[in-house]
């Protein structure tokens, strides 16, 4: 994903922190949710979130981090079922609220559309600068 993505790959990836995450995630599935989908043997796909209280109160929410599809396998279902699922682990983590962001530049449009069929609405617009 972030080989991939025009608004990631300008910054370094740290192969090192992303594992410590994927770690982290193993010894804390209440906050922090790794899925992947799989397709003979082989990761296609995969979704990290981490779930917190809301700074303004005490209910608990989830964002995803990263929601990525092999390019052969956009298209069908390997992105709606990772989404479901991401959202069956933050009902039994007690989260009320997930969000799914739109942020790397890959086929925002499409992106969009499938979370819309899903029954995501807009929340908000993020906008980025490299300084």
């Amino acid at each position: 994903m972030h080989e991939e993505s025009p608004v990631f790959n300008p910054s370094k990836y740290d192969d090192k922190k992303v594992e410590a995450l994927l770690i982290q995630s193993l010894e804390d599935n209440y906050n922090v949710c790794v899925l992947v989908a799989e397709d003979d043997g082989q990761i296609v796909g995969g979704i990290i979130a981490m779930a917190f209280e809301e700074f303004y109160g005490p209910e608990r929410t989830s964002a995803d981090l990263a929601l990525f599809i092999d390019k052969d396998k956009r298209g069908g279902l390997t992105a709606a079922r990772l989404i479901r699922a991401y959202e069956k682990w933050a009902k039994l983590v007690d989260v009320s609220t997930v969000t799914l962001g739109v942020s790397t530049g890959i086929h925002p449009l499409r992106t969009s559309s499938l979370y819309k069929k899903l029954g995501y609405g807009d929340a908000a617009y993020s906008y980025r600068k490299r300084i």
